[in-house]
């Protein structure tokens, strides 16, 4: 290795440590980060390899951090999953930080809705799915839209 190579591996490394110290990145964003800023995968992927070797860089982590983060901003499963999966991070992981979460979904969701839409009546079948189409964008599943919103039959 020459040592201009070392130079640009410790550039490399530096703007990775400068974007790990705002906030956690899964492998691949940092990844997609440091092309963006015009390196060359051959001295990118060894300076990975560092951190992940370090826990510097742990897609576990991200995942975790990411799932709490989403789930106070009021998302559901279905998003943080769908948002999680095009960061990189593989099902396992996504799958373990899920189970390590402690997360009420119900109370999730319930909170959302509450902060949407107050206390105000739902007045037509319009209304309901217009509300269950926010919950639902916001990644909740029709069983946690239902324990929301209720079903609509048996309504004015």
């Amino acid at each position: 290795m020459t040592s201009s190579d070392a130079d640009l591996l410790v550039q490399v490394r530096d703007v990775a440590m400068r974007l790990l110290a705002r906030r956690e990145h899964s492998r691949e964003e940092l990844r997609l980060k440091l092309i963006q800023r015009g390196f060359e995968v051959s001295s990118i992927n060894p300076v990975l390899v560092e951190l992940i070797e370090q826990d510097t860089l742990s897609d576990a982590r991200y995942a975790q951090a990411l799932l709490s983060h989403r789930s106070q901003g009021g998302y559901g499963p279905l998003y943080i999953r769908r948002e999680l999966k095009e960061r990189g991070v593989t099902p396992d992981l996504i799958e373990s930080a899920f189970a390590q979460a402690d997360v009420s979904w119900d109370d999730v969701a319930k909170g959302r809705y509450q902060s949407r839409f107050s206390n105000q009546p739902v007045d037509s079948f319009k209304d309901w799915a217009r509300r269950a189409a926010y919950l639902q964008r916001r990644g909740f599943g029709k069983s946690a839209i239902r324990r929301v919103l209720g079903d609509w039959q048996g309504r004015g």
